[in-house]
């Protein structure tokens, strides 16, 4: 009696992927198809965790920089800067985590997990392109800002629009952008960019913005923004640093995942 207790015992006990073994035989339909539909939201489920990982992790290690050794330096946002800055950030996030898998199965794996070369370098190697535009538009600044006077910078001071100010919040807001655009996957585990259409036209509309806040096309936004009126001859190079820095990242990333970004199944 106590052997087949034990045994109906063990037999009771639920084991991890039981459910999807299970699944063909529980659907109503008389197809596995229903297996199907499980790898394919976990596969989109997996890349869409991945790619937030990799986008937090640049987002974290860009306004780390911000807020310590710029703001060190007198640099700081308004009100109204870090709510759209906010805005902005959440309305991504929120349509990156409702992207859809594809109908068809693909034959290639998603990477299991975050510890592998292809993110560890491409989050590292964006961070250096970023960490150089960023450090390079500062210097250029800085040196047509008049000489500082105070040997230390009061950080309890009231906000002021300056030529800093202006330049550090247009390329945060740039690079944040560029860092959902690049790092979005899309096919072959989920829906592509052009097929998230409130993500792409989130992405749109903030590139237009930024666009408009660095070529002064728009005087009186710039106003509602806090923010000071930039030379023509600055204004084309906060341009042309901002593309070199959405390019670069971008073949950066391309380039490692068609080294490393391809998982590979281990077989014991």
């Amino acid at each position: 009696m106590l052997k087949k207790l034990e045994e109906e015992e063990r037999a009771q006990v639920v084991r991890l992927g039981d459910a999807s073994i299970a699944s063909p035989f529980t659907s109503k339909l008389s197809t596995t198809t229903c297996v199907c539909h499980i790898i394919k939201q976990g596969r989109c489920t997996l890349v869409t965790t991945l790619q937030m990982f990799k986008i937090l992790a640049l987002n974290a290690l860009i306004l780390a920089y911000s807020q310590s050794v710029l703001y060190l330096d007198g640099v700081k946002f308004s009100d109204t800067q870090a709510t759209m800055q906010g805005l902005l950030l959440a309305g991504c996030f929120l349509f990156i985590s409702r992207s859809k898998p594809l109908k068809v199965l693909s034959k290639d794996r998603p990477m299991p997990n975050i510890f592998n070369a292809y993110t560890v370098l491409t989050v590292l190697l964006q961070f250096a392109i970023h960490f150089t535009s960023l450090v390079f538009l500062k210097f250029q600044s800085e040196a047509r800002s008049p000489a500082r006077t105070e040997e230390f910078v009061n950080l309890e001071e009231e906000f002021k629009p300056t030529l800093i100010n202006t330049t550090v919040y247009i390329i945060s807001m740039a690079m944040q952008i560029t860092t959902f655009a690049v790092n979005y996957k899309g096919h072959p585990f989920m829906e592509s960019l052009r097929e998230n259409k409130p993500l792409l036209y989130s992405l749109f509309f903030s590139s237009a913005a930024i666009l408009c806040l660095a070529s002064g096309i728009i005087p009186d936004v710039a106003q509602q923004f806090e923010l000071v009126d930039l030379d023509p001859d600055f204004r084309q190079i906060i341009l042309m640093t901002l593309a070199a820095d959405l390019m670069g990242s971008f073949l950066v990333d391309r380039i490692l995942q068609l080294i490393f970004g391809h998982a590979r199944l281990h077989i014991s």
